[in-house]
């Protein structure tokens, strides 16, 4: 069964355009995991997943919804959670073409079959990133955002 069967991808004036995005993301890590998606592609809609998603989720969502979350929940770990994957999908992805480095600072480059396997690892976590998002984060926005401020994120992100 699919991610994208198993998930309804309905929430609130806050978050429904981002799960709009999340129905494309899934549709993009799990065609890269069953073959149907090339790499390019791929890397593509990761590299749009971290300039356009993470960062309306990074500059918007949260600095909104934080106070909340604080107020009735007293800690902040969904977002803790949230804001690290965002970091090592970020870095998963900038090490995809620069891995590491010799002693010699000569670049290693990775075996076709080495950066296939990166990506994949990449397509496993958003697809475990939307999941916690779509099940956790989003959830208790839609809960604990006042409507006005839904609708400042909605705004915002549009």
């Amino acid at each position: 069964m699919s991610l994208k069967d198993s998930l309804t991808f309905k929430g609130s004036i806050a978050t429904q355009l981002l799960r709009n995005q999340h129905i494309t993301t899934v549709e993009f890590a799990e065609g890269y995991l069953e073959n149907s998606i090339d790499m390019k592609k791929f890397l593509e809609h990761v590299d749009y997943s971290i300039n356009v998603h993470f960062a309306l989720e990074d500059n918007f969502l949260i600095p909104i919804f934080r106070p909340y979350l604080r107020k009735y929940l007293d800690f902040e770990e969904p977002i803790r959670v949230i804001s690290g994957e965002h970091l090592t999908i970020r870095r998963e992805r900038q090490l995809l073409y620069r891995p590491n480095m010799t002693e010699s600072d000569e670049e290693v480059q990775l075996s076709q079959d080495e950066l296939s396997g990166k990506c994949g690892i990449i397509a496993k976590t958003l697809l475990q990133h939307v999941y916690k998002e779509e099940n956790g984060l989003f959830g208790l926005v839609d809960t604990y955002l006042p409507e006005p401020e839904k609708k400042e994120v909605s705004a915002r992100i549009e």
